[in-house]
């Protein structure tokens, strides 16, 4: 199953490279999937926002 979705992610999208938007075009009628990916969006931005945060306060600059 991912195999087929990946496949289609790339004929959507650009050539040699699957974007977010292509996965989240594709699962979008699938709610269950569709809020797993949601989810885990929102998860990674979070990470990111986290990292962020710790360097700034690693290196003694904060915002």
């Amino acid at each position: 199953m991912l195999h087929f979705q990946t496949r289609k992610a790339l004929k959507i999208g650009r050539p040699g490279k699957i974007s977010v938007e292509d996965v989240t075009y594709l699962v979008r009628r699938d709610p269950k999937k569709f809020s797993r990916v949601k989810e885990l969006l929102l998860l990674s931005e979070e990470l990111r926002r986290a990292r962020k945060a710790f360097e700034e306060d690693e290196y003694g600059v904060l915002k």
